[in-house]
């Protein structure tokens, strides 16, 4: 679908890859329904929006509660707007041992990493089914292709991202909706701190997912992974050879940098 004069929906907006997203898609000449749980944040983000000469929405929610995102919905029907391009960008990702944190803290990646983004498009299609084209895109990752150690509820999360993506995708297929989901590799923001990368999981510019973000509104392109040469390691060696595939990833200590960096929730997460 054509990449301006859309009104486009992107969660975790007030900052990282969503901040950008945002402001590269009003430099195509987008309008920007902004969501995030800081307001403070969509404040700042809504300023860089509006100096490119765009419109910005902004909303608080808390995508891990889903009578906030049908709030949420309804407040933007309530408002007359209307948007064409579904953002999920949302998402948390603490780590460490699967065995040694409180399972609160995996339960809350679970509620905002699954449960907000497909109660979110569950809410959407109506909006989406009325427009002449629309797409949804969601933000998977790399570990959605391939669990290892230090971080077993986000690979969780993620796989669950890709085959949610993957069947909606066939049953949207015959409708103007579009499909895409996104499996970048770690991606310089805030959510990598303090997490020491491998061979196998090299450190990307965000400007790099926004690239693919764009790219894939354009061509409905289904799967996406970022850097594109990953679907080599990724996903064609394990398939072809399973076992020496995880020998590999064990061997090289592929993620014990997630493993080491034993991350909770963040600040303004609440459990």
């Amino acid at each position: 679908m054509k990449l301006s004069g859309n009104t486009i929906l992107i969660t975790g907006c007030g900052m990282g890859i969503g901040a950008l997203t945002a402001e590269q898609l009003a430099k195509e000449g987008n309008d920007i329904i902004g969501v995030d749980i800081n307001a403070n944040l969509l404040k700042e983000i809504q300023m860089k929006v509006e100096s490119l000469g765009r419109k910005f929405y902004g909303y608080v929610c808390d995508l891990s509660n889903e009578e906030q995102i049908q709030n949420l919905i309804k407040k933007i029907r309530k408002n007359k707007l209307s948007f064409q391009i579904l953002i999920n960008n949302a998402g948390i990702a603490p780590s460490g041992p699967f065995e040694g944190k409180d399972f609160s803290v995996w339960k809350k990646a679970l509620q905002i990493n699954i449960n907000g983004p497909m109660k979110l498009v569950y809410e959407s299609l109506p909006i989406l089914r009325e427009q002449k084209e629309a797409c949804i895109i969601n933000l998977a990752s790399i570990a959605g292709k391939f669990g290892t150690e230090g971080t077993v509820t986000y690979s969780a999360t993620k796989h669950a991202i890709v085959g949610f993506s993957q069947a909606l995708k066939m049953e949207l297929y015959e409708t103007q909706i579009g499909v895409s989901w996104i499996c970048p590799s770690m991606a310089k923001t805030r959510m990598i701190e303090g997490v020491k990368p491998s061979i196998f999981t090299p450190v990307i510019d965000p400007v790099q997912v926004t690239k693919a973000i764009c790219n894939a509104i354009r061509k409905n392109s289904g799967e996406v992974l970022v850097p594109s040469y990953l679907r080599a390691s990724i996903v064609i060696l394990p398939a072809l050879f399973p076992k020496f595939s995880l020998w590999l990833a064990v061997k090289t200590k592929a993620s014990k940098g997630w493993l080491l960096a034993n991350k909770g929730l963040e600040k303004n997460i609440p459990i």
